[in-house]
């Protein structure tokens, strides 16, 4: 059974997506920062017997990032990552306090990075894997009264272009890299 890994999964997307998977053969890590709110998918996934795992994961967290995946990678390598866990926000700039800016981007920025950069080496290594980066609209066409998200979505839209790139660069000079580079989805 193929694995995936969800992030931010209590509501939404995030939950959509996991049962989603799940109906689809997989079996899903549903990562949540705050497990309080795992009631809802538990409920759903144990009516259907679907294969979900619902795991602490706050990926504004280094350590709880590594212990995670390390939890994970014990039932076998990820096959599909989507970080989709986020935070929004909106007010004119003059009026958004610097730190409120920086929280923007270590959870929609920093922290898909950690995850993917727990997941790359082994997608890298067995040549297959797909990285899912859920961003907005908005990240490709800035909002005056959204600066901070606008702008922390792009960062995530420009790691997910670039990335493909250098999928796409290394199927150039290895045939089986181009199931990797085929599968980076923005």
């Amino acid at each position: 059974m193929k694995i995936a890994v969800v992030t931010g999964t209590s509501t939404g997307i995030g939950l959509t997506t996991s049962l989603h998977l799940a109906r689809n053969g997989y079996r899903v890590f549903a990562g949540m920062r705050n497990l309080a709110k795992a009631d809802v998918l538990q409920s759903a996934a144990s009516a259907e017997n679907l294969a979900i795992d619902v795991i602490q994961l706050d990926i504004c967290d280094p350590d709880s990032v590594t212990h995670a995946f390390s939890l994970v990678q014990e039932t076998g390598p990820v096959d599909v990552l989507v970080n989709n866990a986020g935070i929004g926000g909106a007010a004119p700039l003059e009026l958004t306090p610097e730190d409120e800016h920086k929280q923007m981007f270590e959870t929609n920025y920093f922290g898909s990075v950690r995850c993917i950069q727990a997941v790359l080496p082994s997608m890298r290594e067995r040549t297959t894997g797909c990285i899912v980066n859920i961003t907005s609209a908005v990240g490709l066409l800035a909002t005056p009264n959204q600066i901070a998200y606008s702008a922390s979505k792009w960062a995530l839209e420009c790691l997910g272009e670039a990335l493909a790139r250098i999928r796409h660069r290394y199927a150039r000079s290895d045939r089986n890299e181009r199931n990797l580079a085929n599968s980076i989805t923005l």
